[in-house]
C-alpha cells in the first residue's frame, strides 16, 4: 500500500451537507469486494479517506488539480510587449506533465469527483487523456458534473467517503464553476474508454462511471 499526495494546501473544510451518490455505491461495492486496488482521489487531502481507503487494503494517492491550477506559474509566457492586463491560459501540456506525473504508478480506481468543472476548460479534454492512460485496463473512473455554474450546491467541495450510499460534503475553497458540461460533452471526453454509465442525482448533478 502506499500513500502519495500531491495536494499543497492547508485550508481546513467545514461540513456542508451528505450527498446520496448511485455512483460512489457502485465503486464501493468494487473496493470492497477487490482488496490490493490502486485508488487516485481528486481534492484536497483527506486524512478521513486515506484511513477509509486504506483500512480496505488499498493504496491511495491524492492530486489536488483545481488548487494548483490557480498558480501563476502554469500561464502562457506573455507575449513580448503585451501589456501584464492580457488574459493568459494555462500551459496545458506543461501542467498536465507536472500534476499528473504519478512516477509510473498506474491506478484501478480514481475519484475525480466534480473536479472537471472547476478548472480551465482547456485543459479538461487532456486530463481525460491521461487518467484514461494512467487507467489499468477494467479501472474505473468516477465522475461528478455540476449542472450549474451558480448556487449552493456548487460550492467546490471535498467528498469524504463513507461506508453507506452518502457522502459527507465538505467545503474545500472558494473556486468558481469554470464551465458546465452537458451529456452529449461528458460523452466527447470520455469516448476514449470502454463504456459509461450515467446516474442522474436529484440535483441534476451528473455522476458517470466510465471504464478503461
Amino acid at each position: 500500500m502506499g500513500i502519495f499526495s500531491r495536494d499543497k494546501s492547508s485550508q481546513s473544510s467545514a461540513e456542508l451537507a451528505t450527498r446520496h451518490s448511485r455512483g460512489w455505491s457502485d465503486v464501493r461495492a468494487h473496493l470492497n469486494e477487490t482488496s490490493g486496488l490502486r485508488v487516485l482521489d481528486f481534492g484536497a487531502t483527506s486524512p478521513a479517506n486515506i484511513n477509509f481507503l486504506t483500512s480496505l487494503g488499498h493504496g491511495v494517492y491524492m492530486s489536488n488539480l483545481v488548487l494548483e491550477a490557480t498558480a501563476p506559474e502554469w500561464l502562457q509566457p506573455l507575449p513580448e510587449g503585451a501589456k501584464t492586463e492580457v488574459a493568459r491560459e494555462l500551459d496545458v501540456e506543461r501542467f498536465i506533465a507536472a500534476n499528473l506525473d504519478f512516477s509510473g504508478r498506474d491506478f484501478d480506481v480514481v475519484l475525480l469527483w466534480d473536479t472537471a468543472n472547476y478548472l480551465p476548460p482547456e485543459v479538461v479534454p487532456a486530463l481525460f487523456a491521461r487518467l484514461r492512460a494512467v487507467l489499468r485496463p477494467g479501472g474505473r473512473l468516477l465522475a461528478f458534473f455540476q449542472s450549474r455554474t451558480t448556487g449552493p450546491e456548487t460550492v467546490f467541495s471535498r467528498y469524504q467517503l463513507t461506508e453507506g450510499d452518502d457522502l459527507l460534503v465538505l467545503e474545500s475553497g472558494g473556486f468558481p464553476v469554470r464551465k458546465v458540461y452537458q451529456t452529449r460533452q461528458v460523452e466527447k471526453l470520455l469516448e476514449a474508454f470502454s463504456n459509461m454509465r450515467f446516474f442522474l442525482g436529484k440535483d441534476n448533478v451528473r455522476e458517470v462511471i466510465a471504464t478503461r
